[in-house]
């Protein structure tokens, strides 16, 4: 029994450059805090925060533009009244249907 244990043994410590940079690869790709699998989930969440700022920097924009139509124009500020919030003169009568 010893003596297969003792086979196994050299027959590991014949490759120990071999283990070596397996035991490197596997820390760090893997284990260590600065792997190469944490640098590639970084990058794909850095990925989404920017798609989500230029989402962020489109509706900033639409709702800028829809700012300065509605400061320049009278009638553009009537209508958003009526369409989005539902008002109405004092001889109208309003129905909502959904």
């Amino acid at each position: 029994m010893s003596k297969n244990i003792n086979n196994i043994w050299q027959r590991l410590c014949q490759h120990k450059y071999l283990w070596a940079i397996l035991l490197f690869v596997l820390i760090a790709g893997f284990i260590d805090e600065n792997s190469l699998y944490r640098y590639f989930l970084m990058g794909q969440h850095n990925r989404q925060l920017h798609n989500e700022i230029a989402e962020y920097e489109r509706e900033y924009n639409e709702a800028q533009s829809e700012l300065n139509r509605l400061s320049r124009s009278p009638h553009a500020f009537e209508e958003v009244a009526r369409v989005h919030l539902f008002m109405k003169s004092a001889d109208e009568d309003v129905y909502v249907i959904e």
